[in-house]
């Protein structure tokens, strides 16, 4: 089941065979992250099929080789563990995937790309004009894609924001601060972003970076979900994990000694004809 994907960055700025490691990193990512998305999508189409997990692992990519020519990305495609088997599902992510390929080469977003996947694709479109004006993608299976690096637009893949009057919190650690833009950004537990846009009083905000805190403003949302507040006010808060945290600590000699022991007066009581029978029971 495992595939070969040649990504090729042509007359990049700098030697044959390599790679600038932040172009790389961004490349991988989000080429990774654009098919892990258009299986994921694929999967939520109506119609019997496999599982998230198993399409997420058809989707994974490893980096196999770093090549001259002029800098050739060699990757494999899908587990390698598993037998090399033709399922619907696997075609219809690789004509999806590919479709994508054509739409960046064309700088035009196809109807039925949902906003994940556009996301990603304006991911790996900045990358490819940041690693190199001229890039090719292909497969064993698919011709070589020529795509012109310096005339896509990332602007192409972007879903507009809808700024609403609603004004939500949004709750989470405090992990970026600008106080020339005046844009912070929160994240929660669970990895979901939110970025606060014209922050109130963003110099007393800004000492709470790496705090929990409490965000309200105006929501700004893009196709339903919430991405963004505007006019942000933001107040500390406890970190929800200190209540965790704020206990003392026992070593095993007291925990033992505060335990119940067994207590010599309890059990039940058993009549003399019970006790007789309970030994013929145990001595068989």
């Amino acid at each position: 089941m495992t595939k070969d994907l040649e990504l090729r960055l042509i007359d990049a700025p700098v030697p044959a065979g390599e790679v600038v490691v932040k172009d790389l990193a961004a490349l991988t990512t989000a080429l990774q992250e654009l098919t892990t998305r258009i299986g994921r999508d694929v999967v939520n189409t109506p119609g019997p099929g496999r599982t998230m997990r198993f399409m997420e692992e058809f989707a994974e990519l490893r980096l196999r080789a770093i090549e001259p020519g002029s800098t050739v990305l060699r990757f494999a495609k899908g587990p390698a563990d598993r037998l090399d088997v033709d399922l619907e599902q696997h075609r219809m992510a690789e004509g999806r995937f590919w479709e994508i390929v054509e739409a960046i080469r064309a700088d035009s977003r196809p109807a039925w790309v949902t906003d994940l996947i556009a996301e990603s694709a304006g991911k790996f479109v900045a990358a490819l004009r940041d690693a190199a004006p001229r890039a090719s993608l292909s497969d064993a299976d698919r011709r070589s894609v020529e795509i012109e690096s310096s005339e896509i637009h990332v602007e192409t893949w972007t879903t507009p924001r809808e700024l609403t009057d609603t004004v939500v919190t949004a709750r989470g650690r405090l992990e970026k601060v600008d106080l020339r833009t005046h844009e912070f950004r929160v994240r929660d537990d669970v990895g979901h972003a939110v970025d606060l846009k014209h922050v109130d009083d963003d110099l007393p905000a800004a000492h709470l970076v790496g705090q929990w805190v409490l965000a309200t403003g105006r929501a700004v949302l893009v196709s339903g979900r919430l991405v963004a507040l505007d006019d942000v006010t933001v107040e500390r808060l406890d970190d929800p994990a200190r209540v965790f945290e704020d206990h003392e600590e026992m070593d095993l000699d007291e925990i033992l000694a505060s335990a119940p022991g067994p207590d010599p007066r309890g059990g039940i009581d058993l009549s003399e004809d019970e006790f007789v029978s309970f030994l013929k029971a145990a001595c068989g």
